[in-house]
């Protein structure tokens, strides 16, 4: 019984010196935007957006998966709604998306392929809380966010001719800000 009591006092020790380390050096650093991550908190972020989408949303499976064309039906709407932060070929960031905090990811990057097409369309619809990734599900039909998910799956063979096509209706509208259009429905 002691040496569990004496267990227990060590871990919580350890722990309030853990906390307080990682105070300090928030107070020391403050927790700007402008500073790049360390290991340990980019490791916490992925595990947290992991923790943050349901398991039976990884299971769902995209209905335009097998379309090949589903991606180009996504084409404009990526272009309205996403490509402001994530770039119009979804792999270049953009000012908006590169002074984020985390930075808005390169869709074409392997760590983001390896999600599942439910957990792309889950993070689609819900967003993800302490990022800029906004939940789109009152904007987005069901079938607007599966078509995304198909374009996401496109971004790493995106052509230069397609990228290109895809410009010509996300060209920047008055102010420089591309128009947005709203689509609704369910």
């Amino acid at each position: 019984m002691r040496f569990l009591r004496d267990a227990l006092i060590t871990i919580v020790v350890l722990l309030a010196i853990v906390w307080m380390v990682a105070y300090a050096a928030v107070a020391r650093g403050g927790l700007s935007a402008e500073d790049p991550p360390g290991r340990v908190e980019q490791s916490v972020a992925r595990r947290l957006v992991r923790l943050s989408i349901p398991s039976d949303a990884r299971r769902q499976a995209n209905p335009y998966a097998s379309n090949g064309a589903a991606w180009r039906d996504a084409a404009d709407h990526f272009s309205d709604h996403c490509a402001i932060c994530h770039g119009r070929d979804g792999r270049s960031g953009t000012g908006i998306g590169g002074n984020m905090y985390p930075k808005a990811p390169d869709l074409g990057d392997p760590a983001i392929q390896r999600m599942s097409d439910g957990d792309l369309f889950y993070v689609i619809q819900n967003g993800v809380r302490w990022t800029g990734m906004p939940g789109w599900r009152d904007e987005h039909s069901a079938d607007d966010t599966w078509k995304l998910v198909s374009f996401i799956r496109h971004v790493p063979s995106l052509t230069d001719e397609e990228i290109e096509s895809l410009g010509e209706s996300g060209e920047p509208h008055e102010g420089g800000a591309p128009a947005h259009h709203h689509h609704q429905g369910r």
